[in-house]
């Protein structure tokens, strides 16, 4: 194992190197009787597969993973489990010496880079699996995205003011292409690493660049755009340190001060970016009672006065008399029609990414985890 860690730096594997370790030991025999060479004896890629399925990983993100260069054949040799095992290390956010060994369980490189939000009994497993599954596809997204200068005024108001100077409203199109804009890449998750997906979104940290990656699914935009309102907010209110990830699950309710004033000050932060007001009071004149319908007719005439995405004013309508089911309601009277939000989202992060700057076995894994778009 020592050969294994001297080409172990910690953030790199060069697979290639041990694949030559490896195929100079395939004449070696292991020992009998206690005395000779020892070295750890790798199963068959089905028996990886179960090992780390086992271990928890869901089946999409074992396939997104997995490598296209792999077949039957290459099972045969020692030397292409060995590059199989240091692939999906790679992606997965393991330490690759932790599936070298068959008798070892797997080991996430990141565990302890991210702080969670709004936890609901998420175990330590999951948390290190979302962890470092993230800061993988982060670091990707980071080196795949030309590096501008960052946002430097943290007030939502005076960003707000910028967007309305070529755009009638702050919606998720216009904060998606000003996101991008600064060099702050975005993109939709379509796997996740575990089983249980309650992540929202999550926003990852290297070195003073970030990258934010959703995952609440939507047919409608103004949902999505409150979330990627929120992790901005993360970023420019400097919440992340250097090289870490912090990872908003899944709530619809808006986080208080005195239960994590972080949190209240991204929800904050993200109401006044999109309406303008930090506690917005809209649409006064409806009740409770009010229909979908209704609701939706009111927030179309409203909208271009008060310069606030239609979507936006039906949500923050479900928010002050918490009827949510009107106004989710009510999208389908706003919108002409549903679409899964992802697409859009992502399609955006294809035009944008500087696709060869990205690692080549990184490159079918990122298609794969964003949807399966084509790359540019």
């Amino acid at each position: 194992m020592q050969a294994f860690e001297r080409i172990w730096d910690g953030s790199e594997v060069h697979a290639n190197a041990v694949a030559r370790i490896i195929d100079a030991m395939q004449g070696l025999k292991p020992a009998e009787n206690g005395g000779g060479v020892e070295f750890g004896l790798m199963t068959s890629a089905s028996r990886l597969r179960q090992r780390l399925k086992t271990f928890g990983f869901a089946d999409p993100a074992l396939d997104a993973a997995w490598p296209s260069w792999w077949s039957d054949d290459a099972d045969e040799s020692l030397s292409a489990r060995t590059e199989l095992r240091f692939s999906l290390a790679r992606k997965l956010g393991l330490d690759p010496r932790s599936l070298l060994e068959d008798s070892e369980l797997p080991r996430f490189v990141w565990r302890d880079e991210a702080r969670f939000k709004r936890l609901r009994g998420e175990t330590e497993l999951e948390k290190a699996a979302i962890t470092s599954f993230g800061s993988v596809l982060g670091a990707a997204l980071i080196a795949g995205s030309v590096p501008r200068s960052e946002i430097t005024s943290s007030d939502p108001k005076r960003i707000r003011d910028v967007i309305l100077r070529s755009q009638q409203w702050v919606d998720l199109p216009n904060l998606l292409l000003s996101c991008w804009a600064i060099g702050l890449p975005v993109i939709h998750l379509r796997v996740f690493p575990m089983l249980r997906k309650r992540m929202a979104a999550m926003t990852v940290r290297r070195g003073n660049r970030h990258a934010i990656l959703l995952a609440k699914d939507a047919v409608y935009p103004a949902s999505i755009a409150f979330y990627l309102a929120h992790e901005l907010a993360h970023v420019v209110l400097g919440h992340l340190t250097r090289d870490s990830a912090l990872v908003d699950l899944d709530d619809n309710q808006l986080t208080t001060a005195d239960a994590d004033p972080e949190e209240a000050a991204a929800d904050t932060f993200a109401l006044e970016l999109l309406t303008g007001e930090p506690s917005p009071v809209v649409l006064s004149s409806l009740t409770r009672r009010s229909t979908a319908r209704a609701l939706a007719d009111a927030a179309l005439n409203a909208a271009d006065e008060l310069r606030i995405e239609p979507g936006t004013l039906a949500l923050c309508f479900g928010h002050s008399t918490n009827d949510w089911a009107v106004a989710i309601r009510a999208m389908s009277y706003i919108y002409s029609s549903a679409r899964p939000v992802w697409e859009f989202v992502n399609g955006i992060a294809i035009r944008e990414l500087l696709i060869d700057q990205i690692p080549d076995d990184i490159q079918p894994y990122l298609r794969a985890v964003m949807g399966n778009v084509a790359l540019a």
